[in-house]
């Protein structure tokens, strides 16, 4: 019995000690970091890494794409929403969390053509 006492303390350190050291980046970080490679720096596309412009697209249209990515709600048979279900799964692996809504709202606000 003490020994099952001593385990579960330990495991309940262990694990208090990974959520303190977890780091939340923001949609800004992200996109920084992990998309604009692809999407460009001010989500123009890139041709070269065949990522597609972001700028014409509404904020909710952005939000659906990135929800049916990360739910693997995907109709397509197209190679690239493979890549980008493959980088969000490597995001993902890097501890970063993207939220459909958040990412679009940061993407449509900070990148999107305004109607005038």
């Amino acid at each position: 019995m003490k020994i099952n006492r001593l385990l579960v303390g330990t495991l309940v350190i262990c694990g208090l000690s990974i959520s303190a050291i977890a780091q939340e980046y923001s949609q800004d970080e992200i996109y920084n970091a992990m998309c604009q490679k692809c999407h460009g720096k001010f989500a123009e596309g890139n041709p070269l890494k065949k990522g597609p412009s972001l700028i014409d697209k509404t904020k909710e249209e952005l939000s659906v794409d990135l929800f049916e990515l990360d739910h693997d709600g995907y109709q397509s048979s197209g190679t690239g929403h493979d890549i980008m279900e493959y980088n969000l799964g490597v995001i993902e692996n890097k501890g970063m969390i993207v939220d459909p809504d958040k990412m679009a709202a940061y993407i449509y606000k900070t990148f999107g053509k305004k109607e005038k």
